[in-house]
């Protein structure tokens, strides 16, 4: 077998939430089901009518990763052999042999002159004479027709299985989107009930078939002159792990003037510093380019990400862009950091591999895990959202040393916590030049122009009246804790109620008819418009109203019944209208977005630069994005001067998103509403305080 290189994350099964069936024309089956099996699996079991070698177009990479992490792949298949084959090897198990070696061999001879899939059966080739896939023929004992039947099981560690049946055959087209109309039921271990049953029969029956005991089917080991003929044509385990490499690589790309002067400048300060680089920027790619020098030599490096989704992204990230290295994943519920001695030797230097440990901030700044980690010059750090690590519990991390520290963000500030930014800069030391602005990205043609429509709304009576109140509150909350009005200091208290004074202008219910009257109004078939919404009430409300006037939609929430990545699949695919709730703050990418319109927006500048950042996001066919913006604009300024203040932080977000956008007269109508209200748009200054998750 292969030398071990078994990647240092919890493969467990159990972790997954699977849906009980997956059919191919709904769910990115995949993605959503194979992928992540062969990820968290030691062992997969298959019976198939048809094995083809043409499933490794879709996820050969995975069953490579898969093999070198000592996983095993077997695979019980019908041969495939006409009616006048199966009469010969019903002659006799001696001539089968004779048989069966020229029939495969002129098939693979057919393949190997198609230079697209000689590669493929290569490494077909060399996994089946590692063992790592060991193949086993079946026919029915009655000789009655083939042997066709589809079930398969997938064995983690800890003993958790997942089984599965359908009609999907092990190859491209019983797999792939575009193949074949398919379908499989799952079922797991853990489940109580019935499932169990079912997952207890089909190892079972699996193991009878591998086993040669099925009272029905009979297997028989693959002919000894095929497997001789599959090594000949073998790749030798250099070219399989330049293969690896390659594959992994084609993601890379030429790292841009902008990356490069940033490492150089991060280096002349002492390999310490921020790079304030904007969505579309490449920032990850800078900070891996960085990664893959210090690990190379033998230093680990930590990752600290503020996410579960970032946690899943960045290990994507990591195993495209440096392929060799070993990952120890921490939080999001991977748990085998805490193994013994684990997570300290893993930090320590070793100059055989290429060790990365990527964590969440949360679990980083916890005790068990700074006792843990083994400090020192040798231990590169790298935090993602840098700003995150401002809060106060995630701050408890600062007192960690390393050598080389790279913090990224598009705003690194912390708004409203000058202790926490002053923190960061701190332990980071500085913003590494060059500074890349949404501005510098979009004339760099890494992000598409935009245009830019505000629109005005007010509170109704009711949401006016609660609005009143919570100001009052916070007045008095910010009174009795601060002496001092020129530097105030928020309480919990008042950041609480804060945030419940925002969400009254959030879900303002004249948004509901304004969506409608938009999206009534704009949108065309084809387009694809993404409608950002507070919470799962406005989300159905909005949903309910554009049914009302025949605009069908699609929803997207972490929290939604169905498949969430079947259904981004199928707005990237087709389109649409998606109302979602916090998609854009939660680090998925959907460039494929035309139009979005914002109904719930932050009154922090960081994270609607971000959303816009992740709207204006390059795609196949995109050129420009257009944003619709409801912003809440007071009644009257007298009658409602309490709602001033919202007013002007509505106006801070709607001047950055009109500065650059390519129509202007959206700046002459925020002057207008400015004006009304007896407010002086160049006095207008960033507002906002910061909310953080530090849910472990």
């Amino acid at each position: 077998m292969f030398e071990s290189s078994k990647r240092e994350y919890e493969a467990d099964l159990s972790k997954i939430d699977f849906e009980t069936e997956y059919r191919s024309s709904k769910e990115d089956t995949i993605g959503a089901f194979l992928t992540p099996c062969l990820r968290n699996s030691i062992l997969y079991e298959r019976a198939a009518g048809y094995f083809k070698s043409t499933v490794l177009n879709v996820v050969g990479r995975e069953v490579a990763e898969f093999a070198r992490r000592g996983g095993k792949l077997r695979i019980v298949c019908s041969p495939n052999l006409t009616n006048e084959d199966i009469e010969c090897i019903s002659a006799g198990y001696a001539k089968y042999e004779e048989v069966m070696p020229c029939r495969l061999i002129e098939d693979i001879d057919e393949l190997i002159q198609n230079e697209d899939t000689k590669f493929r059966l290569k490494l077909l080739a060399l996994l089946v004479s590692h063992g790592a896939i060991e193949i086993k023929l079946a026919i029915r004992r009655d000789r009655r027709g083939l042997y066709h039947e589809k079930i398969g099981a997938f064995h983690d560690e800890f003993g958790n299985v997942v089984t599965f049946k359908g009609s999907a055959n092990e190859t491209w087209s019983g797999w792939h989107i575009d193949g074949n109309f398919e379908s499989i039921e799952v079922f797991c271990s853990w489940r109580e009930g019935l499932e169990s049953v079912r997952v207890a029969k089909h190892c079972d029956h699996l193991n009878n078939l591998w086993n040669e005991t099925d009272d029905d089917v009979e297997t028989f080991k693959f002919p000894k002159h095929a497997i001789d003929y599959l090594r000949s044509n073998a790749l030798s385990l250099d070219e399989f792990q330049d293969f690896i490499k390659n594959r992994s690589n084609t993601k890379r790309k030429t790292p841009l003037p902008h990356q490069l002067e940033a490492i150089e400048n991060w280096k002349q300060n002492g390999s310490r510093g921020i790079f304030q680089h904007a969505t579309g920027s490449g920032k990850t790619v800078t900070a891996l380019i960085a990664i893959s020098d210090h690990v190379s030599n033998g230093k680990p490096a930590l990752v600290l990400v503020p996410s579960r989704l970032l946690l899943k992204q960045w290990r994507e990230e990591i195993e495209s862009y440096i392929p060799d290295s070993v990952i120890l994943l921490a939080g999001g519920g991977n748990n085998g950091w805490k193994k013994g001695e684990r997570l300290s030797s893993f930090s320590k230097s070793n100059n055989r591999t290429c060790r990365i440990i990527l964590s969440t901030m949360q679990t980083a700044s916890t005790n068990g895990f700074i006792e843990r980690i083994d400090q020192g010059e040798h231990l590169m750090l790298v935090a993602d959202e840098v700003h995150q690590m401002g809060s106060l519990k995630n701050s408890r991390f600062f007192g960690v040393c390393s050598g080389p520290r790279l913090g990224l963000s598009a705003t690194p500030e912390r708004y409203g916590d000058e202790v926490g930014t002053k923190k960061i800069l701190s332990y980071f030391e500085r913003i590494v030049p060059p500074v890349i602005s949404i501005n510098d990205a979009i004339e760099a043609g890494r992000l598409v122009k935009y245009e830019y429509y505000p629109h005005a709304v007010n509170l109704n009576s009711e949401e006016s009246e609660e609005w009143s109140n919570l100001t009052t509150q916070i007045n008095k909350e910010i009174a009795r804790t601060n002496s001092d009005f020129n530097s105030i200091v928020l309480t919990e208290r008042a950041k609480l109620l804060l945030i419940q004074r925002s969400r009254i202008a959030k879900k303002a219910a004249k948004k509901i008819d304004l969506s409608c009257e938009i999206l009534n109004e704009s949108y065309e078939k084809g387009q694809s418009w993404l409608v950002y919404c507070e919470d799962a009430d406005q989300l159905e409300s909005i949903r309910s109203k554009l049914q009302e006037v025949g605009i069908d939609t699609n929803v997207y929430h972490t929290g939604m019944s169905g498949d969430m990545s079947a259904t981004l699949e199928w707005f990237k695919k087709f389109g649409g209208v998606l109302v979602s709730i916090r998609c854009l703050d939660e680090g998925i990418d959907i460039p494929d977005i035309s139009h979005a319109l914002i109904l719930a927006s932050s009154q922090n500048p960081r994270q609607f630069i971000q959303r816009r950042g992740r709207v204006l996001r390059k795609a196949k066919g995109k050129y420009i994005a257009v944003i619709h913006d409801a912003i809440v604009v007071p009644v009257d300024k007298d009658e409602y001067e309490d709602q001033t203040g919202l007013l002007e932080s509505e106006l801070v977000r709607a001047i950055e998103f009109a500065r650059n956008a390519i129509n202007k007269g959206s700046g002459a109508f925020l002057q207008e509403i400015a004006s009304n209200m007896g407010l002086d748009l160049e006095k207008l200054v960033n507002v906002g305080y910061e909310v953080d998750d530090e849910r472990i």
